[in-house]
């Protein structure tokens, strides 16, 4: 079995991403890994006028959703140390979620294993936004485990742990 030596686990706020994030843990601990905990906000590209045609909005926009995330990654970042990982890092980026966790982020950082939560979504929202789960899987350079249960390995019913059905 591989030694994984860097965890990244998705974290967006969600029940789902909070199971991901314990299994993350006990990863980042059997292997004496590090481990680290990104969230990403949403910051696609939207019409406008200019020539383009296409501009990300001001990130000034997301200030005050970039400081409550990044305050509740100190949260779950002092979980993690409090639970024995020696070494874990957070971050707070903007963009594309399916990109940044699949695979910009671990190419930059040399990451060899991700754990990221199911999505939950029922058909109708997978086909309008996409599975990020999906996404991650299939482009990822490395290992990736998609949650599905909680510590106990027990099934959890994800109608009752996600967003509203769309």
């Amino acid at each position: 079995m591989a030694n994984y030596q860097h965890v990244l686990v998705g974290i967006d706020g969600s029940k789902q991403s909070e199971m991901a994030l314990s299994k993350a843990i006990g990863a980042a601990l059997r292997n004496n890994a590090k481990l680290s905990l990104l969230s990403v906000i949403n910051g696609e590209r939207f019409p406008n006028t200019s020539a383009l045609g296409y501009r990300f909005i001001e990130h000034s926009v997301y200030d005050s959703s970039v400081k409550e995330m990044e305050k509740e990654l100190s949260h779950y970042r002092d979980q993690a140390m409090a639970a024995g990982v020696t070494e874990v890092d957070t971050e707070v980026k903007i963009g594309n979620a399916k990109v940044e966790l699949g695979d910009r982020f671990p190419n930059d950082n040399d990451v060899d294993l991700i754990v990221i939560g199911a999505t939950g979504l029922n058909f109708i929202g997978r086909m309008i936004v996409g599975s990020t789960a999906a996404y991650i899987v299939r482009e990822a350079p490395c290992d990736v485990i998609v949650v599905k249960t909680d510590q106990n390995n027990q099934a959890v019913d994800l109608q009752k742990t996600t967003y509203p059905e769309i």
